[in-house]
């Protein structure tokens, strides 16, 4: 009877201690924001993009590829401005069904390259952004490590579409 007394008492003592470990799911996430910090990609909480002032829960994560790394203020404060978002009844209209404008729409130029983009991106992002940062998207982060390496390659993509002399300057260098 002692030693079932003494066992109770450690698990009481012991199973607080178990709530402190990470799932899974919780492991998985850290790992992948460590991959996108290592690529150079700046990780936050964000609102959902449709959401209004002081709507919503810090619930998704914001990967951001910007213009010049450790750079503050950006120099491109005149760039392209937009946001397109999936799966909202806000915003207008756009070329790709399921996503919507909110905001101003990219330049006509881009198009393509914001197809072929949204194309390769993982299923679960739900906005992708351009702004005075950078190249962004917005996810649940319910995917694997290799969505990491997707979602670097899509926005370094975008980025060299929007700032071409990037890509001269990378062809320069090789």
């Amino acid at each position: 009877m002692t030693y079932l007394l003494i066992l109770l008492i450690l698990a009481l003592i012991i199973s607080p201690l178990l709530w402190f470990r990470q799932s899974p799911r919780q492991k998985m996430i850290t790992e992948m924001r460590r991959l996108a910090s290592s690529r150079g990609l700046r990780v936050r909480l964000v609102h959902a993009p449709d959401a209004r002032e002081g709507e919503g829960r810090l619930e998704y994560a914001g990967y951001t590829l910007l213009w010049v790394p450790d750079s503050s203020p950006s120099p491109f404060s005149r760039m392209e401005k937009w946001l397109l978002v999936r799966g909202t009844r806000r915003g207008d209209h756009s070329p790709w069904e399921g996503w919507q404008w909110l905001g101003h729409e990219a330049n006509d130029r881009l198009q393509p390259v914001i197809g072929a983009v949204l194309a390769a991106l993982p299923a679960d992002v739900i906005a992708v952004e351009v702004n005075r940062e950078g190249a962004a998207i917005v996810w649940q982060e319910r995917g694997e490590l290799a969505d990491i390496d997707r979602i670097d390659t899509q926005l370094k993509h975008l980025r060299s579409a929007i700032r071409p002399e990037e890509s001269l300057d990378r062809l320069a260098a090789e």
